[in-house]
């Protein structure tokens, strides 16, 4: 792909992705995709969907 993704580009992509068993690199290797820019939007992906780190108290 060689235009600028959008967030919904990047969802369509990771839903293939999920769905087709491989591993990144494979997945990549297929879609002519450079798995570092992969990750970065897998990241971004992740941000997007409110992940919020915890810290647990073990204060009883």
């Amino acid at each position: 792909m060689s235009h600028q993704w959008t967030m919904e580009d990047f969802e369509s992509i990771y839903s293939r992705f999920k769905s087709s068993g491989l591993s990144v690199m494979d997945f990549c290797s297929n879609e002519c995709i450079r798995p570092k820019r992969f990750y970065e939007w897998r990241s971004k992906l992740l941000r997007k969907g409110g992940f919020i780190p915890v810290k647990v108290n073990s204060k009883g």
